[in-house]
């Protein structure tokens, strides 16, 4: 993944390329127009939190396992990754697109062995809400599309 810089007029605007030279562009990320599918923005998130590529399906085809859902990325020596997700800028802005309480227990009781980071549009539940629930492990929330400038490690 090579993060070039294209020049319009006086604007620079970062565009990923991924190892197979489809473009991510983020001013169009930002507006809705041309969303990535979810492996693209995935391997880009799982990147970002890990410093690590994300793992390849054993299958082309498969799909992401999904807990509540959330769309599991991976897991690193530190952390569980996990997306909530779809390239439908209508479900990004609806409430089925949130880190909810009831999300954030069904993935920490789906994989308890470490923490996880969940990248999601928006969360109805807040940081310590998330602390004072007693789950089996720490669940942190990282907003997109900010996500993708920045992220916060655990």
């Amino acid at each position: 993944m090579n993060v070039v810089i294209s020049i319009k007029g006086r604007e620079a605007i970062p565009v990923l390329v991924l190892a197979d030279m489809r473009e991510i562009v983020m001013d169009k990320l930002l507006t809705g127009k041309n969303l990535p599918a979810f492996d693209q923005l995935g391997a880009l998130l799982y990147h970002m939190a890990t410093n690590q590529a994300r793992p390849i399906a054993a299958e082309p085809e498969a799909q992401a396992e999904q807990v509540a859902g959330c769309g599991y990325l991976g897991e690193s020596s530190a952390q569980q990754v996990w997306l909530i997700y779809r390239p439908d800028l209508d479900y990004l802005k609806s409430r089925d697109a949130a880190l909810t309480l009831s999300r954030a227990k069904a993935i920490a009781e789906a994989k308890p062995d470490k923490p996880h980071l969940v990248y999601a549009p928006t969360r109805f539940v807040s940081k310590r809400v998330l602390e004072d629930a007693k789950l089996p492990c720490e669940v942190a929330f990282a907003p997109l599309p900010y996500a993708l400038y920045s992220v916060e490690r655990l």
